[in-house]
């Protein structure tokens, strides 16, 4: 029996959430029209939601229309359980016996479809906590043999078996694995001391940054930094805990660095299970990207929505 361990990042109430899971690889078949041979790209049209989730309409089992949004937090098919039992036919006339646990899987060798992409044999997991504006997520792993361009600015995603572009105008950071996650090297400065580690990819987190306690101990990170505000959240149990919000005065990924930035500092230990900061897509959104997961790196580079106020800034 597969074993599948998921926790919830910290999340804003009544707003997103990203779950991650450590679990076996599924048997995801990527189909596509053409031939990926021959430099094969798929364009896909995504909506920013307001709170910075990247929506793509998609296709459950070649009947089901689904909004549902990229998570490189996570890698897993995950439905609200309001979304199975109303938008969907997973249920097969089972709703009045539909217990809705969290996270346990409805096996069936489902499909999902995305433009011309086809992924066959997935298995799905239910939620409870998924934002008002989607029906679910899907990870990062249906890209893992891909190239994944990320276009912000034109609300689209490129889906390439190779790349040919110009690379030029990128920074390139190295991509390193943990427990099926992936993350990047970070550096956060403040007056003259540097504070760097990795930081947890997570476009499904709707926040800039998120602090690791144990990690801001070790680094000898201040702890008297003016706190903007204070932010609820909530696990994936649905408790809720309390994050101080500081600013600052830089945070950079390779040489791309950006000023003045409201940090969340977690007040509990890191519920990725291993020490790391996390970056969300409310700073993710300000950087073109493009994911070689083919040879593992990361290119980003800053767009236009560089200069868009933070909401936790006031």
């Amino acid at each position: 029996m597969k074993k599948i361990i998921l926790f919830l990042l910290a999340v804003q109430v009544l707003s997103g959430c990203s779950p991650t899971s450590q679990l076996t690889t599924e048997k995801n078949l990527y189909q596509s029209k053409g031939d990926l041979s021959i430099n094969k790209s798929d364009t896909l049209a995504f909506e920013i939601t307001e709170g910075n989730n990247i929506i793509f309409k998609t296709v459950l089992d070649n009947t089901d229309t689904l909004d549902l949004y990229l998570d490189t937090g996570g890698t897993a098919i995950v439905l609200s359980h309001t979304a199975i039992k109303e938008r969907t036919s997973l249920l097969h006339n089972k709703n009045k016996r539909y217990k809705g646990q969290n996270y346990v899987p409805l096996k069936g060798g489902y499909s999902l479809a995305l433009g011309d992409l086809i992924w066959e044999d997935l298995t799905i997991y239910p939620t409870t906590l998924i934002p008002a504006e989607a029906d679910g997520h899907f990870g990062w792993n249906l890209f893992k043999d891909k190239v994944l361009e990320l276009d912000y600015e034109k609300q689209l995603m490129i889906v390439h078996s190779s790349y040919a572009g110009n690379l030029g105008e990128y920074s390139k950071m190295e991509v390193e694995y943990i427990n099926t996650l992936f993350c990047i090297k970070g550096t956060i400065q403040i007056g003259e001391n540097k504070y760097s580690n990795r930081y947890l990819f997570d476009s499904g987190f709707q926040r800039s940054i998120v602090m690791d306690k144990d990690l801001r101990q070790k680094s000898n990170f201040p702890t008297n930094l003016p706190v903007i505000k204070e932010s609820k959240l909530r696990n994936s149990a649905g408790t809720e805990f309390i994050n101080q919000v500081v600013a600052v005065d830089k945070i950079c990924f390779a040489n791309i660095c950006v000023d003045q930035v409201p940090v969340q500092l977690l007040s509990t230990p890191n519920p990725a299970r291993f020490e790391t900061h996390i970056v969300g897509n409310e700073l993710l959104k300000r950087f073109n990207t493009i994911f070689d997961f083919q040879n593992h790196l990361v290119y980003m580079k800053p767009n236009s929505l560089m200069k868009l106020p933070y909401k936790d800034a006031s």
